[in-house]
């Protein structure tokens, strides 16, 4: 999703030690309960609730805190309807022995019953590898979305959302499992945890997008924020871009330059999509930054599923991101050139 509305209040509870979420819509209360195990060479995950029509249950698992790392499981969902009460044991990938006392995290989603990334809730649980509990309610089937056409390098999980070179942002890949006794220096050791498939790449609206958070960012970083639009027709986008204002700022600081791509499509999408493009280079300051987003339109437009602008429901729309800058730790000397005044921006 590219586009959004104002979000319905997400609140997250504790409940015997299990995480709930609530979404109301109306008189109807969506609910989920996880509790989860890993072992090994598999985990076992409980799951019950209540869901409205129209959801499921998804849920992938990752050998890092925070979703984050290679994946161990791919995406999976489990069809629900109403009040349910589950349980699912899931082999590791490839069939891959792992270590106990090693990370794991599972991202908890309940979303449309046909697209995972229209999510109503998206959830990172963090533990350790130990010993698997047995399965707590009735066992059922689950659509692994990635099984069976998975290859190395291919992407199993994203945020969603496009970038300006027409991939997935926050892509992570499927890599070859790894032995236990391995002599010689792994390939998950280069990993850091908490940095992205693409450092540095900034998504103007990630509050409002599961999974798209620039992650941990180091001063070596260069620092790339970009935003979308899109539409079923080039002439749509064409009058959105004649009628769009945006004001898109970096700790209240206006940009000096955005980059307008063509108007183009993506690869495997049907729409045609414009792109807005920030380079700030490289040399930030360590410490904290947000993004704010405003998005409003001089006259109505439509991007040939809604309309946008005065006098429609989609009169504005508000976002923005927020990302920390660290010291790289590779011992690289920096020379700070960034924060500047006005934010320095180059278009190759």
């Amino acid at each position: 999703m590219q586009k959004f509305k104002p979000f319905l209040l997400i609140t997250l509870l504790l409940l015997l030690a299990l995480p709930v979420v609530a979404q109301d819509d109306g008189d109807f209360s969506s609910t989920i309960n996880w509790f989860y195990s890993a072992c090994e060479d598999r985990m076992v995950i409980d799951l019950n609730g209540t869901i409205q029509a129209g959801y499921d249950v998804y849920f992938q698992a990752f050998d890092g805190f925070g979703g984050t790392g290679n994946a161990l499981t791919g995406l999976r969902r489990i069809e629900v309807s109403g009040d349910y009460s589950v349980s699912q044991v899931v082999p590791w990938l490839g069939g891959e022995q792992r270590v106990l006392g090693t990370p794991v995290s599972v991202v908890i989603r309940m979303a449309r019953e046909n697209d995972p990334e229209d999510t109503i809730f998206n959830e990172p649980s963090d533990d350790f590898l130990a010993a698997c509990a047995e399965p707590a309610s009735t066992l059922v089937d689950g659509d692994d979305l990635t099984s069976g056409t998975v290859e190395i390098g291919d992407v199993i999980s994203s945020a969603g959302i496009y970038r300006p070179d027409g991939g997935f942002l926050n892509p992570i890949l499927f890599t070859a499992p790894e032995p236990i006794v391995q002599i010689g220096a792994r390939q998950s050791d280069q990993i850091i945890p908490g940095r992205t498939n693409n450092p540095g790449l900034i998504y103007a609206q990630c509050a409002d997008v599961a999974g798209a958070d620039p992650g941990l960012l180091f001063d070596t970083d260069e620092l790339v924020i970009y935003w979308s639009w899109y539409a079923r027709t080039p002439e749509q986008v064409e009058s959105h871009i004649a009628n769009s204002s945006y004001v898109v700022t970096l700790n209240g600081q206006i940009f000096d330059s955005v980059r307008v791509s063509p108007i183009q499509q993506v690869p495997g999408d049907n729409n045609w999509w414009v792109f807005y493009t920030v380079n700030t280079g490289t040399g930030w300051q360590p410490g904290s930054y947000g993004i704010q987003y405003n998005l409003s339109w001089v006259n109505t437009i439509t991007d040939g599923y809604e309309d946008f602008g005065p006098g429609t429901e989609n009169d504005f729309f508000d976002s923005g991101c927020a990302f920390t800058v660290e010291e790289n730790p590779w011992g690289v000397e920096v020379l700070y050139q960034q924060p500047s005044f006005p934010i320095k921006t180059f278009n190759d």
